[in-house]
């Protein structure tokens, strides 16, 4: 069955389906689940059911009250979810938050992340602030962090970089900070993070650390600024 396109401009409301390509420009209601190929918005979006699409852009703020799919996320400005996001690349430019999971290949964000569970990833790319509820897992993990007080329940990796990054605003020295209760991967280089143990083959524990254990195996490495209560080969 061909599909076709679902435009809506200025403000209306409409049910869900199967569609090509959906727009919206201005305030737009999608009242139940969608499959389209694309779904793209300029301006303010709510969609009230489960989302499916090839790629799914966002100019401006999306409400999504349940789970999204998508081969391609991008999110410029405002992603609130009450429900599971899971796309092979996800970026986000601006402010998301998300009530379920996050599951994808690629996730690169500049501003800032809520995930109240879990996010699995192949590779985690972060330049701001965010918060975890659960575990952030992935191949390679780069974080840099530039304003706030980060969160994460737990932390497991392969390749683990955690760095303060100076914000261009020029905000205070006490801005970004992360605090975890376990960090575990093979090569770990860490910033001013507060952990209770950090666990691994290679660590490097750098400026601005409070980390209660560090457990290693091959090679580790502490800033002397750095404070560490016990240290220990395995």
């Amino acid at each position: 069955m061909e599909r076709r396109n679902l435009n809506i401009f200025g403000s209306g409301s409409y049910s869900g389906g199967h569609y090509a390509k959906v727009k919206i420009k201005g305030d737009g209601t999608v009242t139940s689940d969608i499959d389209c190929q694309e779904f793209k918005t300029h301006g303010n979006s709510q969609l009230l059911g489960n989302v499916k699409a090839e790629s799914f852009i966002i100019y401006g703020t999306v409400d999504i009250k349940e789970n999204l799919k998508s081969n391609v996320v991008k999110i410029n400005g405002t992603m609130d979810s009450n429900g599971d996001i899971s796309g092979h690349q996800i970026l986000i430019r601006g402010n998301g938050e998300i009530d379920g999971n996050l599951y994808g290949e690629t996730v690169e964000v500049k501003g800032s992340l809520s995930v109240n569970g879990n996010c699995e990833v192949e590779t985690f790319q972060l330049d701001g602030g965010f918060q975890i509820g659960g575990l952030l897992n992935a191949g390679s993990i780069n974080i840099g962090m530039k304003y706030g007080e980060s969160r994460v329940n737990e932390i497991g990796g392969e390749s683990i970089t955690i760095r303060k990054k100076p914000s261009f605003l020029g905000l205070s020295k006490h801005f970004g900070k992360m605090t975890t209760e376990l960090i575990e991967g093979d090569i770990i280089y860490l910033e001013y993070t507060d952990a209770k143990i950090v666990r691994g083959n290679k660590i490097e524990i750098g400026p601005g650390c409070n980390i209660e254990i560090v457990e290693y195996k091959e090679n580790f490495k502490q800033h002397k600024t750095a404070d560490i209560k016990e240290s220990r080969e395995i």
